[in-house]
């Protein structure tokens, strides 16, 4: 009995941090500015009013995501390492991990089909 909690315990706290391997591609936007506003998904936003918007909130640590769909996936990695494409089209290879879906810790990053060095998480 003794021997099934003990499994049973480790399991509850190694199963929230599970990964799973996948793929996604979209929009790299800004999570600040998308909370508020749906269409902030370029890097200029308020109908261009705010010029560089967008890689102003990455450069300040606001977290940054990949936009598929209507669905953003965070990417747990230095936000200011992205600033300089907010807006543009981004594949992202890596985990998403099962406990904290939408947080993917990404392995390879391609911008503009060119790979772009991400660093490790944030």
């Amino acid at each position: 009995m003794r021997k099934i909690i003990t499994v049973a315990l480790a399991s509850a706290f190694i199963a929230p941090f599970a990964a799973h391997a996948g793929e996604w591609s979209g929009t790299l936007v800004d999570t600040r500015c998308m909370a508020m506003d749906a269409s902030n998904t370029g890097n200029d936003h308020g109908g261009g009013a705010k010029k560089g918007c967008a890689a102003a909130c990455a450069n300040m640590g606001i977290p940054v995501a990949v936009l598929v769909g209507d669905k953003m996936h965070v990417i747990a990695a230095p936000s200011a390492k992205f600033a300089k494409y907010m807006g543009k089209p981004i594949k992202v290879f890596g985990e998403e991990i099962s406990g904290t879906p939408g947080l993917i810790l990404p392995k390879k990053v391609e911008v503009d089909g060119q790979e772009i060095d991400v660093g490790g998480m944030m």
